[in-house]
């Protein structure tokens, strides 16, 4: 474990491009980091000692008895608030509405569409919700935006779709967003991915598979890997079709090939 002197990680955290705020067991605020402070546009002197509760922040107390964070949204910001158990208090996660994480930390709340599985993989609606920001971000940006598909095939789709997952977080950045399109296949949302680099990053999970499939730790043949760039006039689905496509294709190429 990476431990980091106190100073150097309040540093840190001052840099995040979110917005963080302590607050303790009495609802008072104790510290906020300076994109907090740029966000509700107010000084720390001005937030320390204050009731959360009752500034412009998103701040909804989670509830005690499950800990489950609660998601809160105030004007344009919107805010993840974990409950924090060494304290009795909480720690408020700040960001604009259209921050490319807003996808993930819904997906963290319990009882919307967008909770976590259990695997870390998280479910359509978000996963979904996620690649359709990203192709809105390449619409205008004209951003390179690309994806990963992995069709589970003749297996058992949640013990093979664990073991797959496994084996893909191992290979993902932290930007990347991994999910469950259906229930036999995997997406993995690349932002910021030309289609050469997802061309490369399928070739290295084929690789990873493979010495998955030799360690026993998936099935040989349970799955098809497949990738797909962004194209101007793509929709999520139409990008996702196109991935599964190129699975398709490169699996008959094999079996030509191996005739």
């Amino acid at each position: 474990m990476l431990r980091l002197h106190p100073e150097i990680s309040r540093a840190v955290l001052d840099e995040l491009a979110l917005g963080l705020v302590l607050v303790d067991a009495r609802g008072l605020v104790t510290w906020a980091n300076a994109h907090a402070l740029v966000l509700v546009d107010r000084t720390l002197d001005e937030l320390v000692g204050r009731d959360v509760r009752a500034l412009s922040l998103p701040y909804t107390a989670p509830d005690p008895r499950d800990g489950e964070p609660a998601l809160a949204v105030h004007g344009p910001l919107i805010g993840l608030t974990q409950r924090a158990a060494a304290t009795g208090g909480a720690i408020l996660t700040v960001c604009e509405r259209s921050h490319p994480l807003v996808g993930f930390l819904g997906a963290l709340v319990s009882g919307l569409p967008g909770r976590v599985a259990a695997n870390g993989v998280l479910p359509r609606a978000a996963v979904k919700g996620r690649l359709e920001a990203e192709v809105s971000r390449s619409r205008r940006y004209t951003n390179p935006l690309s994806c990963i598909t992995v069709a589970i095939r003749d297996a058992d789709p949640d013990a093979t779709g664990s073991a797959l997952a496994r084996v893909l977080k191992e290979q993902l950045r932290w930007v990347d967003v991994l999910g469950q399109w259906s229930d036999d296949v995997l997406l993995v949302v690349l932002p910021e991915t030309t289609a050469e680099a997802a061309t490369a990053l399928r070739a290295k999970l084929v690789d990873a598979f493979a010495q998955a499939v030799v360690e026993g730790a998936i099935a040989r043949g349970s799955f098809a890997i497949g990738c797909a760039a962004w194209q101007r006039g793509d929709s999520a689905e139409r990008i996702v079709a196109r991935a599964l496509a190129s699975a398709r294709e490169r699996r008959s190429a094999s079996l030509r090939s191996v005739r």
